[in-house]
């Protein structure tokens, strides 16, 4: 058995001790006289800590839940290479010896990324993939494909996709409702083009049968719940299972929408038909840690508020499932400091 975790981190980032010089510059000819510019500064503790750190905290916390840290932990929202090191050797317990992050266009810089037990064998990224127009990128942090061993001989692998879709945000400072509604509009249909791009990775990489023999999964941040146009390419029609389905209708939620209080699943583990027949046949259930998720705030009498909340399938949907909104927080949990919106999800498969 190999279990596998997917969390969107919430802005993983890290704050540094900027340099006058590049770090190993003995000469000191790159010394920057402009007090405003310098450089990263040497790998060594003491020049940089996490943003948030007591947020972070949060997080390993959520993602140890009750069982422990997975074997293979997929992240979205970190930094960098170097934020993802120290996320796993100091919150982590060094947990991981691998760790893998490439860095994407995403004007925010948030990257998806995978710590591992499991040996790296290959990666392909898709950073540089062009959108339809032949001029932007079609996926704006990556669909990283990472082919682990799951033994020595290397006999046995699985496959990760790696995703964060186009977000629904837009920023409406400044804007018309026309303006709002047209870029709300490409969101949606960029993120269209990002499923199906999706899709048609996965059956290239699987053609010829192999699709329903292979043993893959296909995780991250869709930004959709299940039953929303722009992700059924992939979530419903592309020949994989979402586990999250086999949960009870209260349970299937993954991130809380603060403002507007609704739940929703926009985070995915997707099996392969090998791997959801071998997790049917044994009758596994993923597991939600929802123990790091915030509240709005509390009564007098102490109780987290809302009450409750509804999980909807689509956000256009007018009415939800209700769920009890009263359930255990870690005891840091507050309305002002939460682990994530998101909440981890993991699966043992049987690989």
């Amino acid at each position: 058995m190999t279990s596998l975790g997917f969390f969107n981190a919430n802005n993983l980032f890290m704050r540094y001790q900027f340099g006058r010089t590049f770090p190993g510059d003995m000469s000191r000819k790159s010394f920057v006289a402009n007090e405003r510019f310098g450089f990263l500064p040497a790998y060594q503790k003491g020049m940089f800590e996490p943003y948030r750190p007591e947020q972070v905290e949060l997080c390993a916390k959520a993602l140890k839940g009750k069982n422990g840290l997975p074997d293979i932990l997929c992240l979205c929202e970190v930094e960098s290479l170097l934020a993802l090191r120290v996320f796993n050797e100091d919150f982590l317990g060094g947990h991981y010896d691998q760790a893998l992050l490439i860095d994407s266009y995403d004007f925010r810089q948030i990257d998806v990324a995978v710590l591992t037990r499991r040996e790296i064998a290959r990666v392909r990224s898709h950073v540089d993939d062009l959108d339809a127009n032949g001029k932007d990128r079609l996926f704006s942090r990556d669909c990283l494909e990472v082919v682990l061993e799951l033994n020595k001989s290397g006999s046995k692998t699985l496959t990760l996709f790696v995703n964060h879709l186009k977000s629904k945000f837009v920023d409406t400072r400044g804007k018309t409702e026309t303006q709002i509604a047209a870029e709300t509009k490409r969101a949606t249909e960029k993120r269209e083009r990002q499923a199906k791009a999706v899709r048609s990775i996965l059956q290239e990489r699987f053609a010829n049968g192999a699709f329903n023999s292979a043993p893959f999964v296909v995780v991250g941040d869709m930004n959709s719940g299940p039953d929303e146009a722009p992700v059924k390419p992939l979530v419903k029609n592309a020949g994989l299972h979402n586990p999250i389905d086999d949960l009870p209708p209260d349970d299937q939620w993954t991130y809380w929408w603060k403002s507007k209080n609704r739940a929703s699943q926009i985070d995915y583990i997707l099996l392969s038909p090998k791997l959801a027949n071998a997790v049917a046949a044994k009758g596994i259930l993923p597991e939600i840690e929802r123990r790091g998720i915030g509240f709005k705030n509390e009564n007098s009498g102490g109780e987290t508020l809302p009450k409750k909340t509804t999980v909807r399938r689509d956000e256009d949907t007018p009415s939800g499932h209700p769920v009890d909104f009263q359930f255990k927080r870690f005891p840091d949990v507050s309305d002002k400091l939460a682990a994530s919106d998101h909440c981890p999800i993991t699966i043992e498969l049987p690989v």
